[in-house]
């Protein structure tokens, strides 16, 4: 998937198709408001992780040190021409070995020694909140190693949660779970909570038929305390009621949640039929093409057709009552999708 900026000639190209689109997909959904203001979120959700100041005093052997960048890639030798062999999120615990070399140090990280430039650590401990993570495999085994040759720890079910130690090797993470310290691949890890596109989509499903009695009078207007177009406030709130909160933005106006999508990195602004998967978000977009006005939760893909769940839309059966519909999107109206995951990752560990 391309995540990129920049429009399609796809789409540029795809004029015509969506006049004619226009035509059949009736009731577009009115433009959400434009205000830039930016809503206080409606759950305390970040990561909170403090102002880390680097290493300003002399560091001794075993000395405790934490990670002040971003994803900090650890190398095998004191310099960037070496290979990487580690990688670690700020916040993360390592220990000074005592070898240094010019403004290089070597630290010890989940068993493994490496270098890294000394301005990347901290001695003042950080306060942060846990990074969650449910598990995502049916019978996940975790190993006491990252790789299939490793031992295995520990055996969880689907949605075990256990925390990320924000340390990652070669595609796995160190995790705790079941009490113990494993590794197991990041694609079989949903941070932030359990991803489970099925519980999503029932919460989605319940709502549909939903009509409100007055223009933006309506309980996901009254659960962000605001009065605003509420497609994406629906969104936030199934998200909610699905226990996968960290997986969207919680913003009361529009434009502040599709701001936070740019921000986060995690938008694809060309995605194809076949990448877009059910539980994405997507941002939809109609001629002539001034940039996304409306947004909803994909139930499933069909050809070049995107099928949703929304809220602030109409039944596109001529009844002009907003509500809760399923509704057949074009796919060149598809101004960009992102995976929930996707996004939760960047709220905990600001990383895209």
């Amino acid at each position: 998937m391309t995540i990129t900026s920049t429009r399609t000639g796809a789409r540029a190209t795809g004029i015509v198709a969506a006049i004619v689109a226009a035509a059949v997909i009736s009731a577009t959904p009115a433009t959400a408001a434009t205000s830039a203001t930016t809503a206080t979120t409606a759950s305390s959700v970040e990561t909170s992780v403090s102002s880390l100041v680097p290493i300003r005093t002399e560091i001794t052997q075993g000395q405790a040190l934490w990670v002040t960048g971003k994803a900090l890639k650890l190398r095998n030798g004191p310099s960037n021409s070496n290979r990487v062999k580690i990688v670690a999120y700020k916040g993360a615990k390592v220990k000074f070995t005592g070898k240094r070399k010019d403004r290089w140090v070597q630290v010890k990280v989940a068993g493994t020694t490496a270098w890294a430039p000394r301005k990347y650590f901290t001695t003042d401990k950080p306060k942060w909140d846990a990074v969650p993570v449910g598990t995502l495999g049916a019978n996940l085994k975790l190993r006491s190693g990252p790789s299939n040759d490793y031992a295995v720890k520990t055996t969880a079910s689907f949605g075990t949660m256990g925390r990320f130690t924000r340390i990652e090797r070669d595609g796995w993470w160190q995790v705790k779970i079941n009490g113990t310290y494993a590794w197991t691949p990041e694609r079989f890890l949903s941070v932030g909570g359990v991803f489970n596109t099925d519980r999503i989509l029932d919460v989605a499903h319940s709502q549909v038929g939903y009509r409100e009695p007055s223009w933006r009078n309506n309980p996901y207007n009254d659960w962000i305390d605001g009065n605003y177009a509420w497609c994406h406030v629906f969104v936030e709130w199934v998200f909610d009621r699905a226990d996968y909160a960290n997986g969207v933005p919680y913003k009361k106006h529009f434009d502040a949640y599709v701001s936070t999508l740019r921000k986060s990195g995690v938008l694809d602004t060309t995605p194809t039929a076949g990448e877009i998967k059910k539980g994405d978000v997507v941002l939809v977009d109609w001629y002539p093409y001034n940039g996304p006005t409306h947004t909803g939760i994909v139930d499933h893909v069909s050809g070049d057709s995107i099928y949703l769940v929304e809220g602030n839309t109409t039944s596109g059966t001529g009844d002009n009552t907003r509500g809760v519909f399923y509704r057949k999107r074009a796919m060149v109206d598809i101004y960009a999708s992102y995976r929930p995951s996707d996004f939760a990752k960047w709220r905990e560990l600001r990383v895209s």
